[in-house]
């Protein structure tokens, strides 16, 4: 009788001892939970960052490609006005 006793008795201890393990485990998720969330978050902002840069510099090259192209129009404007003046020189 004392044996089945005894068996019982180290048996809750065991039970007990794995009721603490499953408490400690699920402390651990939930503070696993919560990294996993804001690391998430930081990743949501970085790519939102990374976005805004991008943005950025499609926005500046759009803008130096315009700026490109105005000079070229003006570029072209002075070097017609140029041959006009060769051709009246010439003309001379």
């Amino acid at each position: 009788m004392q044996d089945v006793f005894n068996k019982l008795v180290h048996l809750e201890e065991k039970i007990t001892e794995l009721g603490q393990k499953v408490e400690y485990l699920r402390k651990e998720n939930i503070m696993l939970i919560d990294e996993n969330v804001k690391l998430k978050q930081e990743v949501e902002k970085f790519r939102n960052v990374q976005a805004s840069k991008e943005n950025g510099k499609r926005r500046e090259d759009n803008q130096e490609r315009a700026k490109s192209e105005q000079m070229k129009r003006e570029l072209d404007k002075y070097i017609g006005e140029v041959e006009k003046c060769i051709e009246i020189i010439n003309s001379l």
